[in-house]
């Protein structure tokens, strides 16, 4: 349901470490950010663990996500992209994620 790169674990591990989070919970979502105009973006933050929640567990990290998001999403990995230019977590899901309830926002126009 929910797997990790070893190099997004990695880096996911080392970041949480330096930033001295202990027993890290990192919630898969949809952004909310207004500037995705077609699917939207699956993103990581941490959060707290709520009943019903789709988790999976590795090493010392849990990564979990909403039963209705799984729904939605299916599937889903975690991993780490560096182009040289621009690094950072990607989160690829079985199928494309629904636009965030920005579509009703004025603060994109």
């Amino acid at each position: 349901m929910i797997a990790i790169t070893p190099l997004a674990q990695e880096k996911l591990s080392v970041y949480l470490a330096e930033s001295k989070i202990t027993n890290p919970q990192v919630r898969i979502y949809i952004s909310p950010d207004c500037s995705y105009s077609s699917d939207g973006q699956i993103v990581l933050g941490l959060d707290k663990l709520n009943t019903g929640d789709i988790s999976a567990a590795f090493g010392d990290l849990t990564i979990f996500m909403s039963r209705d998001l799984y729904e939605q999403v299916g599937q889903v990995l975690v991993d780490f992209k560096d182009n040289g230019q621009e690094a950072g977590f990607v989160v690829e899901s079985e199928r494309p994620a629904p636009i965030s309830g920005c579509a009703s926002c004025t603060s994109c126009e």
